[in-house]
């Protein structure tokens, strides 16, 4: 009873899912026994490209039938009428009515999600106000462009008030005001859906989510807040500015436990990386006591999600090979 309610916790939930393709020596395992743990508010799903998501996607949203394992939307079992009434879906390639207006296109989504006429008229408009596509509502979507139609799809996800919205590359094919734009879109909708959104833009999920699933080759190699992954991969670079940075590299170059240095040509800064990095603590007050020099700054950058994900990735092809 007690594992039945935590099923129900979470938004999206799965236990060693897994989608086969073909049989015998022709088969190929894309998603391998993976098990999800979507909480309420912005989940990131990532990896590169086939290492299973858009798969894993369409299995949570019944498009394809799960080879095996269980997944449940809210408590709902994957693929079921009832599971698919809370989900709102855009698939990385949508494909639209292209001869309909963007109006007419949400107004017959909004009915085929349950909506009444004019109740499906009116989140139509509502959504078209909030996309900035008011003024095109009667234009054609073969008219749109690219990122019209990518916010076109995504009202159209929302049309029917799902309470999971499941986007896959949300932001492609938009200009960087566009991106910028879903972006806080999407943080602002999370206060009313939970959002499970992949991107190939790092820096994207980042500013939009607070945990994050990675995947790769179809089996899942971490997931966790962003905040504890990137406590677990900090970055063993060290940034030092002074006032006399191309003596301090000179000097840095003669000591022993450090492995490389260099004056960055970008910002002018020393780039170290030491071998022993409280000896590198304690040497850099000495430094600039002995040589009266002037500190700008000294620091340990953090990580971006970017470098976390090129690492592990890194790592699991060295394994993998």
């Amino acid at each position: 009873m007690i594992q039945k309610n935590l099923k129900i916790n979470y938004e999206v939930w799965s236990e060693r899912l897994t989608k086969i393709y073909g049989k015998g020596k022709e088969a190929l395992e894309a998603v391998s026994k993976i098990d999800l743990r979507v909480k309420p508010g912005v989940h990131g799903f990532l990896g590169p490209n086939g290492a299973g998501k858009t798969t894993t996607y369409n299995m949570l949203v019944g498009a394809i039938s799960i080879s095996e394992g269980k997944a449940k939307i809210r408590g709902k079992k994957a693929g079921s009428v009832a599971a698919k009434q809370v989900i709102g879906f855009l698939p990385q390639d949508p494909v639209f009515y292209e001869d309909m207006t963007g109006e007419d296109y949400l107004i017959y989504m909004g009915q085929l999600g349950g909506l009444k006429s004019k109740e499906a008229k009116r989140k139509a408009q509502e959504l078209l106000d909030y996309f900035d596509l008011f003024d095109a509502r009667n234009r054609e979507i073969s008219k749109y462009s690219s990122g019209m139609k990518q916010k076109i799809g995504i009202a159209a996800a929302l049309i029917h008030d799902p309470k999971v919205l499941i986007l896959d590359e949300p932001t492609a094919n938009l200009d960087p005001l566009g991106r910028a734009d879903v972006i806080k879109k999407i943080r602002d909708l999370s206060d009313k859906v939970s959002v499970f959104v992949s991107s190939h833009i790092l820096s994207e999920i980042e500013q939009m989510c607070e945990d994050v699933t990675m995947i790769n080759h179809g089996k899942i190699v971490i997931s966790d807040s962003i905040k504890n992954i990137k406590k677990s991969y900090v970055s063993n670079l060290y940034i030092l500015d002074t006032d006399m940075n191309e003596k301090f590299l000179e000097m840095l170059k003669n000591i022993d436990f450090i492995s490389k240095v260099r004056i960055e040509e970008i910002d002018g800064k020393i780039h170290i990386i030491p071998k022993d990095q409280d000896k590198l603590r304690e040497l850099i007050p000495q430094m600039l006591i002995k040589n009266k020099a002037t500190l700008y700054s000294f620091h340990q950058p953090e990580l971006s999600l970017q470098d976390i994900f090129m690492e592990i990735m890194a790592k699991k092809e060295d394994i993998k090979k």
